[in-house]
């Protein structure tokens, strides 16, 4: 079986756990979508950049990215009422990532 899946599966989890490890220090906010438009462009950058360093699969890029910001929401921030609601934003706002993959991708093979 190949594991053609981990290496982007990594890079783009610790792109994500990223993401909201530097929030605070880039915008002043703990959670990265109270910073405006920060949240989608990091988003999308970490997903070109694991998309240039590793194209495929795109899937992985996207569950590696999700599941980094998770695990950081969940072991960094403080428990919340509202963190279930936040689990299904980073669902949804994740699929910015492999969009930047995907770009990425294209890049690398030019």
């Amino acid at each position: 079986m190949s594991r053609s899946w981990v290496l982007p599966f990594l890079i783009a989890a610790l792109a994500g756990a990223a993401i909201w490890a530097l929030s605070p220090l880039l915008t002043g906010r703990a959670e990265p979508w109270d910073a405006g438009l920060y949240y989608s462009g990091a988003l999308l950058a970490a997903g070109l950049l694991s998309g240039v360093a590793v194209p495929k699969p795109l899937w992985a890029h996207y569950l590696g990215g999700l599941v980094g910001q998770a695990l950081y929401l969940l072991l960094f921030l403080p428990p919340s009422p509202l963190m279930a609601v936040g689990l299904v934003f980073l669902l949804v706002w994740s699929l910015l990532l492999p969009v930047g993959a995907c770009a990425g991708a294209r890049i690398r093979t030019r």
